[in-house]
C-alpha cells in the first residue's frame, strides 16, 4: 500500500514516498464512503475499534504520540476540511499525489480551509481494494497510519509527520472509492 508525505516549503517535515506491503484485498464493490473528522473527543489509550475510521486512525496517532511523551493532536474543522478535498481529488483521478493538477500547493490549500498555520505537513496512502464496509476501511486506513508509524530513518518522513512537536492540530480523511480503493489524507498544522 503506496504512502507519501509532505511538507510545506521550508517548513517541520520532510518530502519523500515510502511503499509498504499490499494487504491480502477483498473484491471491489459498487459504492462509496467518505469519512473524516472525529466523531467524539479523541482519546490517547489505545485505538478504537469503534467510530469512523478517521476516529480509529485519530487514536493510533494520539496513542504513539503519547507513547513518545508528546501531546494528543486536536482535531482542526479546517485541516478536516483541507484533507477531505485533496482526499477527492486523488480519488477522482489524480492519483497519490501531494499536489494535484491545477490543486494548490498544501499550504495554500490549509491557508484557503482557514487555518492558521507556520508549519504545516501531509501524510497520504492508498490501500485496497476493500469491502464496502465501516471495519474494512477502518482496518485499511489504520494498517497505512501503522505502516507510517513503523517507518525507519532515514526513509520515516509519515513518522516524523505524526510524532512532530511542531505540529498540535490535525484533519483526517479517509475515502473508499467505487472501485474499493481507500484514501487517506492526515494534514497537519501548529
Amino acid at each position: 500500500m503506496p504512502v507519501s508525505v509532505a511538507a510545506a516549503p521550508g517548513l517541520a517535515g520532510t518530502a519523500g514516498t515510502a511503499r509498504a506491503a499490499a494487504p491480502a484485498a477483498a473484491p471491489g464493490k459498487a459504492t462509496a464512503q467518505a469519512t473524516h473528522g472525529p466523531a467524539a473527543s479523541p482519546s490517547a489509550s489505545a485505538p478504537s475499534q469503534q467510530g469512523t475510521p478517521a476516529d480509529q486512525v485519530l487514536a493510533l496517532i494520539n496513542q504513539a504520540r503519547t507513547q513518545a511523551g508528546l501531546p494528543a493532536l486536536t482535531f482542526s474543522a479546517g485541516l478536516d476540511d483541507s484533507a477531505s478535498a485533496h482526499n477527492l481529488k486523488m480519488a477522482s483521478g489524480c492519483g497519490l499525489s501531494h499536489q494535484c493538477p491545477g490543486e494548490p500547493a498544501i499550504g495554500a490549500r490549509e491557508t484557503a480551509a482557514g487555518v492558521d498555520w507556520t508549519a504545516a505537513g501531509e501524510n497520504i496512502g492508498e490501500a485496497g481494494p476493500e469491502s464496502d464496509t465501516t471495519a474494512a476501511i477502518a482496518r485499511a486506513a489504520v494498517g497505512l497510519t501503522q505502516d507510517m508509524l513503523n517507518e525507519k530513518p532515514p526513509d520515516d518522513g509519515h513518522r516524523r509527520n505524526i510524532l512532530s512537536s511542531s505540529f498540535h492540530h490535525i484533519g483526517i480523511a479517509v475515502h473508499e472509492d467505487s472501485s474499493g480503493i481507500v484514501w487517506m489524507t492526515q494534514d497537519f498544522s501548529n
